[in-house]
């Protein structure tokens, strides 16, 4: 339980994403298979898994001490799991070993999710947290994703009074970019950048503008939890997330 609830909070900066998208365009935060896949008719009849954005997948287990799981997992491109970080093929059932502190979560290959991964008792206490951005990489080696930020309590984002950034990695660069004209401000910094699906072998990203550089290393996918899972990081590029930045992998 302790685990899931950190899961949960790391996972906050994405949630509240999906929220302002669900504010502005009315599309769920949680949606059926067949919402994301819609030309996958294996999603149609499932009701047993959803979607927690275009992100995200959990598998529901519905059987009381479960010890196993069917996984159907839409698409073509490959699902990584959301604790350890293995990778799964797209459009086949698997079959995997559950419990009350595993339920299968998967991260969709082509997508670029925004956490927060210092432990608080609080989300009040996040706020000037450092971000993780969490790439899972598509078979063109690409993903993208967005984060939305505002102060949280007020309605002065009507206002312009928010920060919203679009993430896109391709050719080995990762650009933030602004989402409509905003005012808001924020000295939150991005402190890793996780690949997931990267071959591991760069030692060494440059970071624009500054033209510094930042080291490119094995690192924990999760800190905390049950799991031991690395995954290739680039470690403190110390960009700020308010900004307009690029991350050249050399």
């Amino acid at each position: 339980m302790r685990d899931a609830i950190r899961i949960r909070y790391t996972l906050l900066p994405y949630f509240y994403t999906l929220f302002r998208e669900a504010n502005v365009s009315g599309v769920p935060v949680v949606r059926p298979l067949w919402m994301e896949f819609p030309s996958d008719e294996a999603a149609f009849s499932n009701d047993e898994a959803f979607m927690v954005g275009n992100s995200l997948l959990v598998q529901g287990i519905y059987t009381a001490r479960a010890k196993h799981a069917s996984v159907y997992l839409p698409g073509k491109e490959s699902w990584y799991d959301l604790r350890t970080g293995t990778a799964y093929k797209g459009g086949k059932v698997h079959k995997l070993e559950v419990s009350e502190e595993s339920i299968p979560a998967f991260q969709r290959a082509g997508t670029i999710v925004p956490r927060k991964d210092r432990f608080r008792r609080s989300s009040t206490q996040m706020v000037h947290d450092p971000y993780t951005l969490v790439i899972a990489l598509n078979s063109s080696q690409a993903a993208e994703g967005e984060l939305y930020v505002d102060d949280g309590k007020s309605y002065d984002f009507k206002h312009g009074a928010y920060i919203h950034r679009r993430f896109v990695f391709s050719n080995g660069h990762l650009t933030s970019s602004p989402v409509g004209n905003s005012r808001f401000s924020s000295d939150c910094i991005i402190e890793r950048v996780i690949l997931l699906g990267y071959t591991p072998g760069a030692k060494t990203a440059l970071v624009e503008p500054g033209n510094q550089k930042a080291e490119i290393e094995l690192g924990p996918l999760r800190f905390g939890g049950q799991h031991a899972a690395v995954a290739v990081t680039i470690r403190k590029p110390g960009v700020r997330v308010a900004e307009d930045w690029k991350i050249k992998i050399l």
